[in-house]
């Protein structure tokens, strides 16, 4: 992926899609920085974002309760290693890695972080959700720095583990935020996009379900939302034993009558009966829920389904009379 940079940064270090620093005259991956224990150091200090960490602090990422005698030397070694590598890529330049009181940290002044460049950028975004059109430029850059997931390495240690979880997490929601203000500046594509991207990762996120509805409802692709409002509900038959939640249904209801409203016949009429009584069947077929009224969700269902039995039986009546004049009734 590409790493943001600014003029006066020399030096870059990307996270997602594997460790790399980099500057103009070459770059750095895992396997030359000095083993595993540097690179977890590195990382360390990476994600605390230019604080500071004290050594006792580092000792403890490193070794947890193990660690070994003399670990502040075998630390300051580390330290010193990665320093010498680094600064090779930036000859004369402030070191990325500085001492402070008791501790080291990353200068993000001298070498940006994707990570910490993707947590600003979002900041700023959210910063200006006020103005949709002023924070979805942020939110597309925020994107394009963290486009591949974090780099899964055999060696990482369990707060390493941690953190990526969580940033994957971080990312998904932005991606939902990004989609929904995309929606409301009438950015489609892009809506749709990152709609269909937080969904690869997790299938039953209903508001990117519902963003991607509603771009298809707003470009008047009914037919085609219908159809992806079944693939959701399949999901969620499926996976969770319910229907989508009112908001995907009413959003449903309206791709529905969309489909008639767009023929503005019988046959539009049929076509809307005809599928508003398959998701009927379908909400039969999950578990009974009372309602507030004690109402079941079947219940409902049934008479919904017998209001359009009759109402398909006409049309079926009228649109046999359309192509075949003198046939009889469908019985």
């Amino acid at each position: 992926m590409n790493t943001a940079t600014s003029p006066s940064s020399c030096l870059s270090v990307r996270l997602c899609g594997g460790l790399l620093v980099s500057s103009a005259r070459g770059s750095l991956g895992p396997r030359q920085l000095g083993g595993a224990k540097p690179r977890q150091l590195l990382t360390a200090l990476l994600l605390h974002a230019g604080s500071p960490v004290s050594k006792s602090r580092l000792i403890e990422l490193l070794w947890s309760s193990a660690a070994p005698a003399g670990a502040t030397a075998t630390l300051e070694a580390y330290v010193s290693v990665l320093r010498k590598r680094i600064e090779a890529l930036a000859p004369g330049r402030p070191s990325a890695i500085a001492t402070v009181p008791g501790g080291y940290r990353w200068n993000v002044d001298e070498a940006q972080v994707d990570v910490v460049t993707f947590e600003r950028l979002v900041a700023s975004a959210r910063a200006g959700r006020d103005s949709a059109r002023t924070s979805l430029p942020a939110y597309a850059a925020a994107l394009s720095v963290v486009s591949r997931r974090v780099h899964d390495d055999e060696e990482d240690l369990p707060w390493m583990r941690e953190w990526r979880q969580g940033h994957e997490s971080r990312v998904l929601r932005v991606l939902v935020e990004a989609a929904e203000v995309a929606l409301e500046v009438g950015d489609h594509q892009r809506a749709e996009v990152w709609a269909r991207q937080a969904l690869d990762e997790d299938a039953l996120l209903e508001p990117a379900w519902l963003v991607r509805l509603r771009s298809l409802e707003l470009r008047g692709q009914h037919v085609e939302g219908l159809r992806a409002y079944e693939t959701c509900r399949q999901l969620f038959a499926t996976e969770l034993g319910c229907a989508p939640g009112p908001v995907l249904r009413d959003a449903f209801n309206r791709l529905l009558s969309g489909t008639g409203e767009l023929r503005g016949d019988d046959l539009g009429e049929l076509v809307h009966a005809v599928v508003r009584m398959h998701a009927s069947l379908s909400d039969m077929s999950l578990p009974v829920e009372a309602g507030a009224r004690g109402e079941t969700r079947q219940d409902r269902a049934s008479g919904g389904l017998a209001d359009d039995y009759t109402r398909l039986g006409r049309l079926l009546t009228a649109v046999s009379s359309q192509l075949m004049p003198g046939a009889p009734a469908p019985a």
